[in-house]
């Protein structure tokens, strides 16, 4: 299988990864969460999300403006 080929049988994977994650955030108990995932290889990245495009450009940014920043301890830690 090619990296073309590849990327195609991960394109038509994505709405099914997407369902996946929208029902085990529910699962949880949470309410919905805007969310994205991005995929990357053979010359190319993927994205598939729940939020609004500009709205997920807008978290991006705020990503790597905050990836800048000295690192602070993640999330997980403060399970509880």
């Amino acid at each position: 299988m090619n990296n073309f080929e590849q990327q195609v049988k991960l394109a038509a994977l994505l709405p099914e990864i997407a369902r996946k994650i929208d029902q085990m955030i529910a699962d949880a108990g949470l309410p919905r969460q805007p969310w994205s995932l991005y995929t990357w290889g053979g010359n190319r990245c993927q994205y598939i999300g729940n939020a609004p495009r500009d709205d997920v450009k807008q978290a991006m940014r705020e990503t790597l403006d905050r990836w800048d920043e000295p690192e602070g301890p993640p999330p997980s830690r403060f399970q509880s």
